[in-house]
């Protein structure tokens, strides 16, 4: 809600993550009946599907914003976001996902069920985000900044170039090996 000043901005990416993990929960459900689970995986599950779910639709919704200040219709700012930053989605997703489907490789059966549960709570949350998410922006539109919060966001642009985030990747830009290291 402080990031995007918008209680509207701020609710998709929850919306989506906790639909996709109601979704995602029962399938892992089905799958604890068929195959030894630990107790706790639909827990643990649930928890990694809403951090990267929420994480996952973030990057879109700000791509969205970024195309509507652009002055792109919001049917061109849903393309644009997902043939951006869903891309870095899509990567993301398969990459946590084959992550987590590692764990069957340390021989530890009490955890191949916490591994696949988890891959797929972050299977359900990756798809939402590149499905669901542009299909309800495409319908919210330049309604993602309604609901402000007063002296949030006072109505700036998503691309500022008086931002401290916009002068700080400038920074970054203008000596990357120093910002490396120092990172490093």
């Amino acid at each position: 809600l402080i990031s995007f000043g918008s209680v509207v901005a701020m609710g998709l990416p929850i919306l989506t993550a906790l639909f996709a993990l109601g979704v995602g929960i029962s399938a892992i459900t089905l799958f604890t009946h068929v195959f030894d689970t630990a107790e706790f995986a639909p827990q643990l599950a649930f928890m990694i599907g809403l951090g990267v779910g929420v994480d996952y639709a973030l990057f879109i919704l700000s791509r969205f914003r970024n195309g509507l200040d652009e002055g792109l219709d919001k049917r061109q700012a849903a393309i644009a976001a997902v043939d951006t930053a869903g891309r870095a989605v899509l990567f993301a997703g398969i990459t946590v996902i084959i992550s987590l489907m590692g764990m069957l490789l340390l021989g530890l059966p009490f955890l191949y069920g916490v591994a696949t549960a988890a891959a797929i709570a972050v299977l359900f949350t990756m798809i939402a985000a590149l499905t669901l998410l542009p299909a309800l922006l495409s319908l919210v539109g330049n309604w993602v900044n309604r609901l402000r919060l007063p002296f949030f966001g006072r109505g700036a642009r998503s691309i500022d170039e008086n931002s401290w985030w916009f002068r700080w990747s400038g920074r970054i830009q203008r000596r990357p090996w120093t910002a490396a290291l120092v990172s490093g």
